[in-house]
């Protein structure tokens, strides 16, 4: 199991700071959520730790690596930044199946983290039918989520 460590990371936009020295640790085999309000730099801090986009300064590392640099970097976190990603009429497990199966994760780790994080009844429903807020978070419950291979 690997943790995430974000320290000092920074990003800015010209003159716009969108992450200002956030430092954080998930703990392997904790359940994590990542809140904030609109604008609080939570994409783009979910952007950096997953390399899609480069920080100004600090760093992202999972168990000491960075995301690009993993074999299979899925069967260590998973995070879902578009709600559009999933289609609407799969069901949540379903679709966090898929996602299981084609990255080498036993599918009953997709019903252990359900029910781990309290989604076991929402993964049984259509994605369609989830809010917006609950299908923003689709990828692997909850968002960000340490887990063990």
């Amino acid at each position: 199991m690997t943790s995430i460590d974000v320290q000092d990371l920074t990003k800015e936009y010209g003159t716009r700071r969108a992450v200002d020295h956030l430092t954080f640790r998930v703990l392997p085999g904790r359940v994590t959520g990542f809140l904030g309000p609109n604008g609080a730099g939570k994409s783009t801090t979910m952007r950096l730790v997953l390399g899609l986009d480069h920080p100004t300064s600090g760093s992202a590392t999972l168990g000491g690596r960075a995301y690009a640099t993993l074999d299979e970097p899925l069967r260590h976190v998973g995070a879902l930044l578009d709600a559009q990603a999933a289609h609407g009429s799969r069901t949540g497990r379903d679709h966090l199946r898929v996602l299981a199966a084609s990255h080498r994760i036993p599918v009953r780790r997709v019903d252990e983290l359900l029910e781990a994080t309290g989604l076991g009844p929402a993964g049984r429903r259509r994605v369609r039918t989830y809010s917006w807020a609950c299908a923003s978070g689709w990828a692997s419950p909850p968002r960000c989520s340490a887990t063990r291979g």
